[in-house]
């Protein structure tokens, strides 16, 4: 079997990560943190996760190329 490159390996896990913030944002599951007895903080927990991770995979990004 051939080895996968790097490069390969991290756009898998952007478009993971796209298909998370999906998953997140505009499924049935928006529902659930949407509601009116949710905390009114979970949105913003849920995008500071979905910005974390995408900087987290930024930087690997960056650790890669150099």
């Amino acid at each position: 079997m051939a080895k996968r490159s790097e490069t390969g390996g991290s756009i898998d896990r952007v478009i993971l990560l796209f298909l998370f913030a999906i998953l997140l944002l505009v499924s049935p599951l928006k529902t659930i943190w949407a509601a009116d007895d949710a905390p009114w903080y979970l949105p913003y927990l849920l995008w500071g996760a979905l910005i974390i991770l995408a900087a987290r995979l930024q930087r690997r990004f960056l650790n890669d190329e150099i």
